[in-house]
């Protein structure tokens, strides 16, 4: 290891700005870097300072909104545009996320697409789209969907299907449900979750089932005198039992 000095030229210890002249350090403290394209650990630094190239770009930007509106359309509507906005909202949702990175998410689209391409994999006549800068929703465009709602988006947990299958979710129809049924059932994780949930309900129904039971046993005793309550609270053991109302 050199015991020397680096050499450093100090003419280029300052820098002045083209615009207003002001000399400052040459610095990323007043002017903007990049890595320098062939010197190995330099950089080159912007030739208006950070105030100016900001007030500059703000220039710009008002004076073409509309021109910057398109581009940013354009850009949403590339592949890497349009799955980085929806990654952005995966990251900011209530329901919360298991992804350790923009890649682990991107892949779980790759993956999908070897399996049914740009179809929609609940509506496979639908091609899905990546269309912005329409003031209403398109049905066609990819929408990322939790499979199962009760748990947050993750690489187990997520599909991409079209914007109008995601909206008829709510307003399930007999075939929809069938498609839904066929991907939790090929899915390991999701089958694994629904039937730990399908437990729980369960126990939950038999626990509020005896429970049941109990209060109105105690009506009955409590109203034994009174022919009328009694036959009624009767009724809804019976009900209980067998699911029936009971007919007089």
């Amino acid at each position: 290891m050199s015991l020397r000095k680096k050499w450093k030229n100090t003419s280029l210890a300052n820098k002045k700005c083209n615009k207003c002249k002001e000399t400052y350090p040459r610095t990323e403290e007043y002017f903007y870097a990049k890595k320098h394209a062939s010197q190995v650990g330099s950089l080159t630094y912007h030739s208006l300072c950070i105030a100016c190239e900001n007030k500059r770009c703000a220039e710009y930007k008002s004076k073409n909104k509309e021109k910057q509106r398109l581009a940013d359309i354009k850009y949403k509507e590339t592949e890497h545009g349009y799955f980085k906005e929806m990654y952005s909202g995966i990251t900011r949702s209530k329901h919360g996320h298991q992804f350790k990175s923009y890649e682990e998410f991107f892949d779980c689209w790759k993956k999908q697409q070897e399996k049914f391409g740009l179809n929609c994999p609940y509506f496979p006549w639908i091609q899905m789209t990546r269309i912005k800068g329409k003031k209403k929703a398109t049905p066609t465009n990819i929408s990322k969907d939790r499979i199962l709602s009760t748990m947050p988006y993750g690489p187990n947990n997520i599909m991409f299907i079209s914007w109008k299958a995601n909206n008829m979710k709510g307003d399930v129809t007999p075939y929809l449900a069938a498609r839904y049924l066929e991907f939790v059932e090929g899915s390991p994780y999701c089958k694994k979750v629904t039937e730990f949930e399908l437990t729980k309900l369960n126990n939950l129904h038999n626990r509020r089932f005896y429970d049941d039971i109990d209060i109105i046993g105690s009506i009955v005793e409590n109203v034994r005198h009174d022919t009328e309550l009694r036959e009624k609270y009767m009724d809804k053991v019976m009900e209980l039992f067998y699911g029936d109302k009971v007919e007089h």
